[in-house]
């Protein structure tokens, strides 16, 4: 996976502050991420090898982001429809920057190391959809 950070085209989900909320934006489209979590829902969890505990996960549909897990409920405003989730600054907080990288840091990078392998999980989704769709005969 670090070989792909260093890459100039690596594509990385992305955290923005606006106003007194920060946006943590997926490199992946809510639908996309929708039709993994269909056919593919292990392919958005970071299991430990050993214990098999759940270590961090991807979902839609709420509005969530800890060191656990991310859950997206927006979607960004262009044609990719990219999966967004909106959180809070608190009005206390002096330095935003450091305060979303203190709460969004961890699930970001986790993130990021689930969606490296969703272009692959997507390709063999699409390729079985249409295997089906070629399978099915229409009597007349």
């Amino acid at each position: 996976m670090s070989k792909n950070i260093l890459k100039e085209d690596y594509i990385m989900a992305s955290i923005t502050i606006a106003g007194s909320c920060y946006v943590v934006t997926s490199k992946v489209s809510m639908a996309d991420l929708e039709l993994v979590r269909k056919h593919r829902p292990k392919a958005l969890k970071m299991v430990d090898e050993e214990t098999k505990e759940e270590l961090f996960a991807v979902g839609t549909g709420g509005n969530s982001l800890s060191e656990f897990g991310i859950s997206f409920s927006g979607v960004s405003n262009d044609e990719q429809r990219l999966a967004t989730v909106t959180m809070p600054i608190p009005s206390d907080v002096e330095d935003a920057q450091e305060y979303v990288a203190e709460k969004a840091g961890v699930a970001v990078v986790n993130l990021n190391r689930i969606e490296d392998g969703i272009d692959e999980v997507l390709e063999e989704i699409r390729a079985e959809h249409k295997n089906v769709i070629d399978s099915i005969k229409i009597v007349v």
